[in-house]
């Protein structure tokens, strides 16, 4: 069974390099998730997460963001590279009823598909 591990080369850290995400102008929306995109000439995907106290309490913030982590390192293989460079991704998520470790995988995977079209464009 192949193994997809989050590693921290994979993780998108620091005021700054989320500043430059969202500068990017690269953006859609899945559900109760905005993704904010930028290709990072890496030949992977980083991953970084915003999540409010208006989600809730820690106990759920925590939940959904471990949740997200996983659906992001189990999805890594089907996120679309652009020209070979993956993109930095920086996940906002809004209030809601936290969703399925599936559903989770499906919106990021197609939010994906979607920021390396506008990428390639």
């Amino acid at each position: 069974m192949p193994q997809y591990p989050f590693r921290r080369r994979h993780r998108l850290s620091g005021r700054s390099a989320f500043a430059v995400v969202f500068a990017s102008g690269l953006r859609c929306r899945g559900g109760p998730l905005r993704f904010h995109g930028r290709v990072n000439g890496l030949e992977h995907w980083r991953l970084g997460l915003s999540v409010s106290r208006q989600v809730g309490i820690s106990v759920v913030r925590h939940h959904i963001k471990r949740l997200l982590r996983e659906a992001f390192r189990l999805s890594a293989a089907e996120l679309p590279l652009v020209e070979g460079h993956g993109c930095d991704l920086v996940i906002v998520v809004r209030a809601h009823e936290t969703q399925s470790l599936a559903e989770y995988r499906r919106l990021l995977v197609e939010a994906g598909r979607k920021l390396a079209r506008q990428a390639a464009n």
